[in-house]
């Protein structure tokens, strides 16, 4: 203790950490009315257990939801700008505000090698981080990743001021190679940090996952705001850049932070005091598999079937006026729609999750789960362009803006009931590890919708 008579917490977890790596514990009670501080003979009754004063530790679980998908939602969000930066640079289309004729190599296959070089890593960083991931300290695992996808991000926002129309595939390349690193140090931040928030209650899992929701709204308005005021592409993906990398940074300076809070420490601590008599306990990634495989297929499903559709069908649909030419109808739908709703939609059904947690019967959880199949065949039977073979069934905006707001809710409810019971159903000493699968499969269901996706836009 130091002199105050409080904890010296990050001495301590460093301490608890290093021979945590080679030796795994165990919980005797999650609920216990005496806890036993792991660094020192001090015995606290419930009621001098830490509390989380002006909710801080909530606050920053928060905002490392919204980081741990900056990658992925501003990369994708700032799609202008790789159009511009890949677009012909022979000497009749170096202006952005000609339309060409037709779209270059570079333009037309972008996305999907930006697909291709997220979900890859993203599936087999969080394999490995499950199996693996004990290895290596939480926060070694943790910081090391957000430091790691800072660097890469500084390297993308310097490349937005650069001229590289005389070398767009070396431009290329080093994108391609940047995502790769981003994505492959976000799925260990993601692993680590839902291992983190399996340790406290079940509203911190929820603002991790809403937090992630959340910095999809973001990216979505930020995009908004610079078409409305016909930013450029390039001062625009400065801007998302610049905004990314200030998260990211912040989120590494408040993890640090968090380990001068007894609040935390406290919880990430848990159980240490029964480690001299479950030192020797394995964790079984066997059993753990036993106890939730239920919700792990849950989770694969949900996120399956939304990859599925979303966003490779719904990018395509259009407003029913667009030839009127408003706005609206041109710049702004897709946008809004696509981006804005659905994650509103989805941020809206984590929160609500949240709070009521229904249902908690792991059946009924898998069959609400598959049930959203029926958003689908709804989705591509809206006005999605060009089609050739399925009509057009719900062509009306406002049946679109219904169907994708309850798709959306849905995805953010189900994937909160999910990982708040799934992590409920182990014992303590399980709950990272369990995560980490939970993580995985959620990887896995990506990556499985995204190829499915592929196919469904030729059905249309």
């Amino acid at each position: 203790m130091d002199a105050t008579g409080s904890i010296n917490n990050e001495a301590c977890v460093d301490a608890i950490e290093n021979e945590i790596n080679e030796e795994e514990i165990i919980d005797d009670s999650e609920e216990r009315e005496l806890v036993t501080d792991p660094c020192s003979t001090k015995v606290l009754d419930s009621s001098e257990l830490p509390v989380d004063r002006y909710r801080v530790v909530y606050i920053l679980f928060y905002l490392f939801g919204i980081t741990s998908l900056v990658p992925w939602n501003f990369l994708i969000t700032a799609n202008d700008y790789w159009m511009y930066k890949f677009r012909d640079v022979t000497p009749k289309n170096l202006t952005i505000l000609e339309d060409p004729p037709q779209k270059s190599q570079f333009q037309a296959e972008f996305t999907s090698y930006l697909n291709v070089a997220t979900a890859i890593p993203n599936l087999i960083f969080l394999i490995l981080n499950s199996l693996y991931g004990h290895l290596v300290s939480l926060k070694s695992r943790l910081q090391g990743s957000l430091i790691v996808v800072t660097l890469a991000f500084l390297v993308t926002t310097a490349l937005v001021q650069v001229d590289t129309d005389e070398w767009q595939n070396t431009f290329f390349i080093i994108t391609m190679v940047t995502v790769v690193i981003m994505t492959a140090a976000s799925a260990v931040f993601i692993g680590g940090l839902v291992g983190i928030a399996s340790r406290f209650s079940k509203e911190y899992m929820a603002a991790v996952v809403a937090g992630q929701s959340l910095g999809g709204i973001i990216a979505a308005i930020a995009q908004i705001i610079s078409l409305a005021f016909k930013i450029s592409p390039l001062h625009s993906a400065l801007i998302y850049f610049i905004i990314a990398d200030v998260m990211v940074i912040s989120s590494l300076v408040s993890y640090a932070m968090l380990y001068k809070i007894d609040f935390f420490t406290h919880h990430i601590l848990r159980g240490c005091g029964g480690m001299a008599t479950n030192r020797h306990r394995e964790v079984s990634m066997l059993l753990i598999l036993k106890k939730i495989w239920v919700y792990a297929f849950s989770i694969f499903a949900v996120f399956g079937i939304s990859m599925a559709v979303y966003p490779g069908i719904t990018v395509l649909v259009e407003s029913q006026n667009k030839a009127s030419g408003t706005d609206w109808n041109t710049i702004f739908f897709v946008p809004v729609v696509n981006y804005l709703i659905f994650n509103c939609g989805d941020y809206s059904g984590r929160l609500v999750a949240g709070f009521f947690l229904i249902p908690e019967n792991k059946w009924i959880i898998a069959g609400s789960s598959v049930l959203r199949i029926i958003g689908v065949p709804m989705l591509m039977l809206c006005n999605a362009r060009p089609r050739h073979r399925l009509p057009v069934v719900f062509a009306a905006d406002w049946e679109y803006i219904a169907i994708m707001l309850a798709f959306a809710f849905t995805n953010g409810y189900l994937t909160n009931i999910v990982m708040i019971n799934a992590t409920r159903k182990v014992e303590m000493h399980e709950r990272e590890k369990a995560s980490s699968v939970l993580a995985t499969l959620l990887a896995v269901g990506l990556t499985a919708g995204a190829a499915v996706g592929m196919l469904l836009v030729r059905l249309l």
